[in-house]
């Protein structure tokens, strides 16, 4: 299927259904300009059509460089022929249909009449060629390379660089704004008063009249226009820098050497809201280069007025700006403070997210709710504080330009000056012009102060250091690894914990630097010392050692990803990675196995035999087809650790870095992956294994021991052997504990045992030649296969019950009510303060003629005011005016007074209500998703679900409190402004009628198209932010396999969508405005037209009356539709939450059966006719399982991988419930026990070892339970006592995200000990010591003997020995039980299945 949108005759894509694959493969007719005859289709020249041109665009050079102008300057023909390509037309159409944005009027239409269908991303266009993310990372990516070149790194200025991006089109916006700023004050002012003028003469000029109608038509269409060009103009730009920032940010990522911790979580803001602040920034900075302009013709004009007393509403503004900008200050530092809460909560929901299985088999899902809760509670609160002063800021904007005109006439006055009705009227007119300076100029400032925070993160991003691949000039070219007296050092703890204060931070910090130098060896500052290894070509080197001797570490270092401090180190040839802790992205098996590769069948067919997979496909429901999801959370640990083998050797590479492979893996598919794959199918390839199955090292070529961070001893087996060190005392060890002393047969039979293993290969082999191949997938199972839903937006309009959510996260309708009377009391305050202003000025001015008109038509501005007709006016008397005056004043001060207070009240009031909603929201959702069962993390991939709380959560911390503050202020006003007109002049109701209307049509058209594009661009951002977590943690394993150009192609796709998304939703908000603007306008001017006509039927001061009043609510009502349009848009984000909070499944309890404290007291355990499955739609996993395990009994559960293992620890945990049978623990039913509790009395150490950043302490114990001295003992007892002694802060060490500190197997060791202090009755150890060396794994099964000696145990174990001490053996296949017994029957049984896995593993199988 092919990326590309079937388009209908005008060029406009149409509304169908079916799905489409994102790269465009082959080219369609309509790209090509020679077929289509378009000669403005330069799309070509510019994207970047393969994946070789992404380092080097054609767009950094000469020719399309220089011809970005010829394609823009295009853009200012009148008409074009509309373009056919499937993209944005936005750089394709003539002017006229550029600046009216209609180029998106039929896609708005079509949305409408397809308003019951949600929009898909096949249903619109891809993103136009110049908008798109590589053109634009390209021109960024060379800009920020001349600004390094010209400032260098400490000088440079990434505030800078997007001024150079933008310089061109600002430029223009400039112009744009200077056009718009005085059409606006001829429209709000001066054509105004002339009309007013001529209804007050006596002339009767008709001609002059309608010049002015005339003028009037021209100047409201041209201001309409000119503001909808401005902003849509700035929403392009914003979309280019946008794309382009993404696009660096993303290339550098991959050039980190790791992406962990608070790095991961920045990135994850940069992703989502920074990038979000800085497209805003781009759309409203120019109000901030606009000021100058306002003040200008304001000033200028009422210097023409009244001379130099005009300065003092001058002054009078410029305070009111002073202070808000002194406020605006104050927000962005919060909004910095907000960041690092922000960052952390989202740290700490990745962390949890990634870890939901065992935080759910452990029953510690309410410890970490309340570690986010309060994180989030921090956040709260500072987001208050903000909201606060944010609406102090708004309360200031409204009485601005009234203290202003109250201070420059009653100044001017009472210096006796004379004040006609026209001058005091023009006068007000050009203050409330100036209005600008304190609506829109205070949220310009801000946004540009909340971007430069996001410059300096992208900057710090930018230059952090980078990956260096090792040199490939190595000193003799028969190595293909070299390594000579190096040495190399992790860095220490990058992250402070979460929680603790920051004078325990400092205080720590300074620990942590004394401590360092004595610590050389410590864990968090692993050193690898004197390391001198050299690696022939085509060499097998076998690594072992014990636990956290830098095993790992010295795979890490050949990668080139651990810091090299000093020593030579070189790596001749390709390298394929398999990394200890699988690295599985959400996707098919296959393409996890080819990761970017061509597909060659034959080699595939041969890769998947080797790899031991041909059996798990059989398994899967839809074979290689089957979906893979994030983590490969649907797939065992041996099938995650043969997948990763499985993709390193697909790749043909010539070196082979695998660590630990067959750690996970069960003894007859860790022989088969040994002999087939490591020693044949790599033959002649240099392969570097680490392991700690020590059975197959005699088979390497060279052995490398490792011992606290040093290499103790290399050579061949029998060298090592012989010398006695070490490696030899490792195997007498090994060979103490080996199971081959157990088996009854004799050694003799091996051969035959090995022949007949190699049979049983071969009919795996025969098996994928017989006519199935491995490619084959019926498309009957293609529903099975699929793990991961496709995220769905809403359709039609956004719910009531979204709306009642959030009113009752805000504290009920009471609240509401409340909230909405002091509106109503600040809006009547503003109203009142306006009418007093009126009859003080009818009053004051030397006119008989009383006209108390002020009227209000700023663009977009956020307040309008209302004036009904003052008593006629009474000229005063010398004596009575000072009076008078006196008492107009005060009455007006009074009033202004009280705007402040109950402004700023109403401020407060409403944004702690609307902050505390989002907070209220955002911990029900979180305690849906904590509840929720583990089926929802299977479906949903965590970036989706961080997408929710992360964007969408910003939007209703941010973003919504604003909007509802604006468009509940405006609907008061117009509302007061409607009824006042009516009350005056009854016959003007009737006018409204057909403006409604026409109005109420428009909102419906385009409510649809604005809150459909939004849910769009809403549901584009997940796979975007997914994928950047994805590749964040994967980044080892994409370097190494040379990867990165894909994986920047793919997150240039998903930006390219979300871009999409943003501007069409941006585009139809312009796009309504502009009509409604347009229908204003006209109703204006037939208003003017019938005053007019009427002249003389009218009393004059009626007539211009009604003319401010339509003008007033007119020019407003366009702004409160886009408010109801944006408002409605941003509420698709809380409804997300709300879908959370009110629609996700939990775990439920049915018949709760609480059972005393001391159950279990025996650890009896029945399964009966156990059936599960993890989906309704999936395939049962576990068949017919029936066993009965007595108390204190030790159960090793043996069988390959995928056979159901870890499904019956599943099935005991209830993370899924079962379709048939009963568990029974205790004579217990355990789908009685409420799940919290079943959990919190059993034990387990599950397949993949989890530790969470914060102390040792807290991860041993998250509720404080245990004292110290429990602690050390569990340590001591998992011998890792004298580790942690080394540490100087001992318990209160930090452990980093995911534990990175420690290595796997001390993890292993870690949760071991969290086991031990549970105490609990029954213990599930799910392959607990796979990544454990075998003299280490001794002590530790001793442990568990003596530690669990009376307790349940149950062992799911490749490693056999690890069982033989067991009473009973359950071995399982395809998710039954094969066969049971005690050990020692088993194994005097020469036919059963245990004693033909024991041979497999016994240290004498000779090779094949």
């Amino acid at each position: 299927m092919n990326n590309w949108t079937k388009m209908s005759k005008d060029g406009q894509p149409q509304l169908r259904k079916f799905s489409i694959f994102p790269d465009r493969k082959e080219k369609l007719s309509y790209d090509n300009p020679t077929i289509n005859g378009d000669p403005d289709m330069e799309g070509n020249d510019i994207r970047l059509r393969d994946l070789g041109g992404l380092s080097e665009s054609q767009f950094t050079h000469g020719s399309s460089y220089s011809r970005k102008y010829s394609v823009s300057l295009k853009t200012l023909k009148p008409f074009r022929p509309s373009s056919k390509d499937g993209k944005v037309p936005v750089n394709k159409v003539g002017f006229l249909s550029y600046v009216t944005i209609s180029w998106i009027s039929s896609l708005v239409f079509k949305i409408y009449k397809h308003r019951d269908e949600a929009l898909k991303e096949e249903d619109i266009w891809d993103i136009s060629d110049w908008e798109s993310c590589d053109v634009n990372t390209a021109r960024l990516e060379q800009i920020w390379d001349n600004e390094i070149a010209s400032h260098g790194e400490k000088g440079s200025s990434f505030l800078r660089v997007w001024l150079k991006f933008i310089q061109t089109r600002l430029f223009i916006k400039i112009l744009i704004v200077c056009v718009n700023a005085t059409l606006t004050f001829f429209m709000s002012g001066f054509i105004t008063n002339l009309v007013v003028s001529y209804l007050e003469s006596d002339s009767s000029d008709l001609g002059y009249a309608m010049a002015l109608v005339a003028g009037n038509l021209v100047g409201q269409m041209l201001r309409a226009i000119s503001f909808a060009f401005l902003i849509f103009f700035g929403v392009q730009t914003g979309i280019r820098f946008r794309a382009g920032m993404l696009g660096v940010v993303y290339k550098k990522i991959l050039k980190l050497k790791s992406v962990k911790g608070k790095t991961a979580s920045e990135i994850v803001t940069i992703f989502g809201a920074d990038s979000m602040r800085v497209f805003i920034n781009c759309i409203s900075f120019v109000y901030l280069l606009a000021l100058p302009v306002y003040v200008i013709i304001g000033t200028a004009y009422a210097y023409y007025l009244i001379g130099y007393w005009c300065f003092i509403a001058l002054g009078t503004f410029l305070l009111c700006y002073q202070l808000q900008a002194q406020l605006t200050i104050v927000v962005a530092k919060l909004r910095r403070k907000t960041l690092t809460f922000t960052d952390k909560r989202i740290r700490k929901m990745t962390e949890v997210l990634n870890s939901m299985k065992m935080i759910k088999m452990y029953g510690w899902e309410e410890s970490f709710q309340s570690a986010i809760t309060a994180i989030r509670k921090s956040e709260v609160r500072v987001l208050l504080t903000a909201a606060t002063i944010n609406s102090i800021t708004n309360a200031i904007i409204p009485v601005t330009p009234s203290i202003a005109s109250v201070a420059t006439i009653a100044t001017y006055r009472a210096f006796g000056n004379e004040l006609t009705a026209a001058t005091a009227f023009a006068l007000v007119s050009t203050l409330d012009f100036l209005r600008v300076i304190v609506s829109f100029v205070p949220f310009a400032t801000r946004t540009f102060g909340e971007s430069r925070i996001t410059f300096e993160r992208v900057k710090r991003l930018l230059l952090r250091e980078e990956y260096q691949t090792p040199s490939a000039e190595v000193q003799d070219n028969a190595n293909a690894v070299e390594i000579e007296d190096a040495i190399f050092q992790w860095s220490s703890v990058s992250d402070l914990p979460d929680n603790t204060s920051d004078k325990t931070k400092k205080g720590k910090k300074e620990k942590n630097k004394s401590e360092a130098s004595s610590r050389s060896a410590s864990t968090s500052s692993l050193l690898l010392d004197c390391i001198t290894l050299k690696v022939k070509q085509g060499q097998l080197v076998g690594i072992c050692g014990s636990v956290g001797c830098g095993k790992s570490s010295l795979i890490s270092a050949i990668l080139g990803r651990m810091p090299h401090l000093i020593g030579h180190l070189a790596v001749k040839g390709d390298v394929a990675y398999a990394a200890q802790q699988a690295w599985i992205f959400n996707g098919t098996l296959r393409e996890n196995i080819l990761f970017g590769q061509t597909y060659d069948p034959e080699w595939y067919k041969h890769v998947i035999y080797a790899c031991g997979l041909e059996p798990d496909l059989d398994m899967l429901p839809n074979r290689d087809a089957t979906e893979i999801g994030e983590k490969g959370i649907n797939i065992s640990g041996g099938q995650k650790q043969r997948l990763s083998l499985a993709r390193a050797v697909y790749s043909k590479s010539d070196i082979y870095l695998l660590d630990d492979p067959l750690s996970a893996v069960d003894v007859h598919v860790g022989r088969h992956l040994f002999h087939k794959c490591i020693k044949k199918t790599l033959k002649g390839k240099t392969v570097i294994l680490v392991t700690h199955q020590l059975q197959y090292l005699k088979h390497c070529d060279e052995i490398v021991v490792m011992e606290e961070g040093r290499i103790a001893e290399h050579g061949s087996h029998e060298t090592l052997l012989e010398a006695g060190g070490y490696y030899s005392s490792m195997m007498g060890q090994f060979h103490a504990t080996s199971a081959f002393t157990a088996a009854t047969g004799n050694e003799e039979s091996l051969p035959n045992r090995s022949e007949e293993d190699q049979g049983s290969d071969q009919r795996g082999e025969s098996k994928v030649d017989s006519g199935k191949s491995v490619e084959d997938s019926s498309s009957s199972k293609e529903s099975k296969g699929k793990l991961t839903e496709k995220e769905s937006a809403g359709v039609g309009m956004v719910t009531f019950g979204t709306y009642k959510s959030y009113i009752n996260a805000a504290g009920g309708f009471t609240v509401a009510v409340a909230i909405l009377l002091l509106y109503v009391l600040s809006m009547g305050t503003v109203v009142f303060g306006d009418w007093w202003l009126s009859i003080w000025l009818g009053q004051t001015t030397s006119s008989s003629v009383d006209i108390p008109i002020r009227n209000m038509s700023v663009n977009n501005s956020q307040f309008v005011t209302t004036n009904p007709p003052s008593p006629s006016s009474v000229v005063p008397t010398e004596n009575e005016e000072a009076g008078i005056l006196d008492f107009y004043l005060s009455v007006y001060l009074a009033s202004m007074l009280a705007i402040m207070v109950f402004t700023s009240l109403k401020g407060i009031i409403a944004a702690t209500v609307m902050v505390k909603a989002s907070g209220r929201l955002h911990n029900r959702a979180l305690d849906k998703v904590m509840k929720a069962p583990m089926a929802f993390f299977d479906a949903n991939p965590p970036g989706r679900i961080l997408n929710r709380f992360s964007r969408d959560m910003d939007e209703g911390d941010v973003f919504l409190p604003n909007l509802l503050d604006m468009l509940l202020q405006t609907s008061l006003l117009i509302l007061m402004s409607l009824v006042t007109s009516a009350i005056n002049l009854p016959w003007i109701a009737i006018a409204f009628l057909p403006v409604a209307l026409v109005y109420y049509g428009f909102r419906r058209v385009s409510a649809e198209a604005s809150r459909q594009l939004k849910r769009f661009e809403n549901v584009a951002r997940s796979p975007l932010l997914n994928h950047v977590t994805t590749s964040g943690t994967g980044i080892s394993t994409i370097v190494a396999f040379n990867q990165q150009k894909q994986f920047i192609v793919n997150c240039m796709k998903f930006t390219d969508v979300t871009s999409t998304g943003l501007m069409l939703f941006e585009g139809s908000m312009r796009w309504i405005e502009l009509r409604l603007d347009v229908t204003s306008s006209l109703m204006i001017v037939a208003t003017t037209l019938t005053m007019i006509l009427t002249k003389g039927t009218i009393a004059p001061a009626l007539a211009a009356l009604s003319l401010s009043l339509t003008i007033r609510v007119v020019s407003v009502m366009q702004f409160i539709v886009r408010i109801m349009n944006e408002t409605e848009a941003r509420f698709t984000s809380i409804e997300r939450i709300h879908e959370y909070e009110s629609k996700l499944d939990t775990e439920v309890d049915t018949s709760s059966v609480v059972p005393d404290e001391s159950w279990p007291r025996e650890g009896r355990l029945i399964f009966s006719n156990v059936l599960m499955r993890y989906r309704n739609d999936m395939d049962p996993v576990l068949r017919n399982i029936h066993f009965d395990i007595q108390p204190k009994q030790k159960v090793g559960i043996v069988g390959r991988t995928g056979a159901g293992k870890s499904s019956l620890a599943a099935a005991l945990f209830r993370l899924s419930d079962l379709s048939e049978g009963h568990i029974y623990i205790d004579g217990v039913d355990i789908a009685h026990i409420p799940r919290k509790t079943l959990r919190s009395r059993l034990s387990t150490i599950p397949q993949d070892p989890v530790l969470f950043t914060g102390t040792l302490r807290y991860n041993l114990d998250p509720f404080s339970k245990y004292t110290d001295d429990v602690i050390w003992k569990a340590l001591e007892q998992v011998h890792m006592k004298e580790k942690i002694r080394q540490f100087g802060e001992q318990l209160d060490f930090q452990v980093e995200e995911n534990g990175d500190n420690f290595s796997v197997g001390e993890r292993q060791l870690l949760c071991l000990a969290r086991a031990i202090l549970r105490q609990n009755k029954l213990l599930v150890l799910d392959e607990a010591t796979a990544s454990i060396d075998t003299s280490t794994d001794a002590m530790i099964q001793e442990t568990i003997r003596e530690s669990f000696s009376d307790c349940t145990v149950l062992t799911i174990a490749h490693r056999l020995n690890t069982v033989l001490h067991c009473d009973t053996i359950l071995i399982m296949e395809a998710g039954e039980i094969l066969e049971t017994g005690h050990p020692q029957n088993l194994l005097s049984n020469p036919n059963s299945v245990f004693n033909r896995m024991i041979r497999a593993q016994t240290v004498k199988s000779p090779s094949p």
